[in-house]
């Protein structure tokens, strides 16, 4: 979450869009946006914990494309994919004591669906344009073979707030700056809880809790955009 708070100081700055009432248009600090559609690439860095027991996703790179459709003025939706390659823990049963190892890097891919708030609508403020969204997808982890814990990232669903601005260099041409946080659901095996000589042996770190937690991993990531309409003119 500690992203959070430089994405916020953006949005204190720039005032809601509201009638330019008294404005000469001329020397409006607001411009309309005259395309409907936005292709965004931006990489960045997760700062992920892994969860309690540290062997959810932590830190690494992420790349994410985006394709934005301007459903309505304050409001539009996009569908992107994302790709990451991040660290996680395993747990080591042959080692006596049993302990977790790592970090050891691997690749995480996932697709999303998004909903946008534009604060300043249809406009730029300033040639800038900030929102708050808030996406929803599916999240897939390979495998790691040396991990015979039984725990398995696998498939997961996620949920990911996000706080940004868009900086409209041309009418077509933008830089994008988002922090986001990735809430997805770790699950464990019952032998984390129950078995006595489970993976972390009787001395180690047992779960005693939930086997299910969601784990938070923010994200701070920026790129550049090109605004268009159809077919990309």
């Amino acid at each position: 979450m500690k992203a959070f708070p430089f994405a916020a100081a953006v949005l204190v700055l720039v005032p809601p869009a509201k009638a330019q009432v008294g404005h000469n248009p001329a020397t409006s600090p607001y411009r309309d946006m005259r395309y409907g559609q936005f292709v965004t690439l931006t990489t960045g860095k997760m700062f992920g914990s892994g969860g309690k027991l540290g062997l959810g996703p932590h830190s690494g790179q992420v790349v994410i494309l985006r394709h934005d459709f301007l459903a309505d003025r304050p409001l539009s939706v996009s569908l992107g994919a994302g790709w990451g390659r991040v660290d996680r823990f395993v747990a080591d049963l042959a080692a006596v004591p049993r302990r977790l190892d790592g970090p050891l890097q691997h690749n995480l891919w996932f697709g999303e669906g998004t909903t946008q708030l534009n604060l300043t609508g249809g406009k730029t403020w300033h040639n800038a344009a900030p929102y708050l969204s808030l996406s929803l997808g599916l999240a897939m982890s390979e495998t790691i073979p040396s991990d015979s814990s039984r725990y398995r990232f696998g498939t997961k669903f996620f949920l990911a707030p996000a706080i940004g601005v868009r900086y409209f260099v041309s009418r077509r041409l933008f830089v994008k700056v988002e922090a986001r946080s990735t809430f997805w659901n770790l699950s464990y095996p019952i032998t984390f809880r129950d078995d006595p000589d489970g993976p972390f042996g009787p001395a180690g770190p047992l779960l005693t809790g939930e086997l299910k937690e969601w784990s938070p991993a923010p994200v701070l990531h920026a790129g550049l955009g090109f605004a268009f309409r159809r077919p990309f003119f």
